[in-house]
């Protein structure tokens, strides 16, 4: 999809000025010098490689577009000096599930502001051109990539262990994560306080399709079933795993917003074997053996179902 991206040009303090545009085989040069400016922490965060990418890489980055991808380029320049600087970059490669794969730099100096700026210029550029969310794998130490994922809404896709590394999704035609458009396995959404599940993995590994929400308790951006509108990922799921505690206020009122907006949906709910029943949903009992938990969610998404223990419903 051909859709054109209007420059941006920002006035800043000391008469300097910034300006957001498409990338372009051109600053090829210009992310090169970039890319040198980092320091191999750096490097590694964005790379995960200390070592900043050879020319030939970053001439192919440059033409993603002709991928059907799209790439931005933030362009200094001082006060009284013609000589411009890229000070920043950002875009996605399309993924074969139909979303971008995404990746961002911002130069020392340049950080704080111009980072989440860019992100949402780019997801509205890719909204508007077809693609429903963008990926990334961020490694856990990299706190301030975190910080702006968080501010924006997401949900993890993966986690791998060496390096500690957490595959991401955020959403760029919705403000929430959708699933992506091809469906060739059933889905499970669970919703988890820090974006990890205990049993994700093996319902990973059994052939669900998973992706896990933070929660209302940890997550800084608005949840929108809490503020009573359809969430895309609980209305797209097979089954949705509530593991945010019932002891919570916030915990109780997702359960509620479940059930009221996405009824459709089979709720399990994550207890004590101890605590009371509640009417109209499944509890997965706390602490329960990973293959329980597979064959819960297999039974309620329709998925061939192995020789696993029963799980309480």
């Amino acid at each position: 999809m051909s859709v054109s991206f209007v420059p941006r040009c920002l006035d800043l303090p000391g008469g300097r000025a910034l300006v957001i545009r498409p990338m372009a085989p051109a600053d090829a040069s210009g992310l090169v010098a970039l890319y040198a400016s980092l320091t191999e922490d750096d490097l590694y965060r964005r790379f995960f490689q200390a070592h900043a990418p050879a020319p030939k890489t970053v001439d192919v980055m440059v033409q993603g577009a002709e991928r059907g991808g799209f790439g931005l380029v933030a362009v200094a320049r001082a006060a009284g000096v013609s000589k411009q600087r890229v000070v920043a970059e950002c875009g996605y490669e399309v993924l074969p599930n139909g979303n971008g794969e995404l990746g961002i730099t911002v130069a020392p100096g340049w950080r704080g502001w111009l980072g989440p700026y860019l992100l949402d210029a780019l997801l509205d550029a890719a909204a508007a051109r077809g693609v429903p969310n963008l990926e990334a794998d961020i490694l856990v130490e990299n706190r301030p990539m975190f910080a702006m994922v968080s501010a924006r809404g997401y949900a993890t896709v993966d986690h791998y262990e060496q390096p500690a590394i957490v595959r991401v999704v955020l959403g760029a035609q919705d403000r929430s994560p959708c699933w992506p458009r091809a469906r060739d396995r059933p889905r499970v959404l669970i919703e988890a306080p820090g974006g990890r599940w205990h049993g994700e993995g093996a319902a990973r590994a059994a052939g669900l399709e998973v992706l896990v929400c933070p929660g209302p308790l940890r997550a800084r951006a608005r949840c929108p079933a809490l503020a009573g509108e359809v969430c895309p990922l609980a209305a797209g799921a097979d089954v949705i795993v509530d593991a945010v505690s019932l002891d919570e206020e916030a915990g109780r009122a997702l359960l509620e917003s479940h059930q009221r907006l996405h009824g459709a949906v089979p709720v399990c709910v994550e207890q004590p074997p101890e605590a009371p029943e509640i009417h109209g949903v499944s509890r997965i009992p706390l602490g329960a053996d990973e293959t329980v938990v597979v064959g819960l969610l297999q039974r309620f998404t329709g998925a061939p179902v192995t020789d696993q223990p029963h799980a309480e419903g």
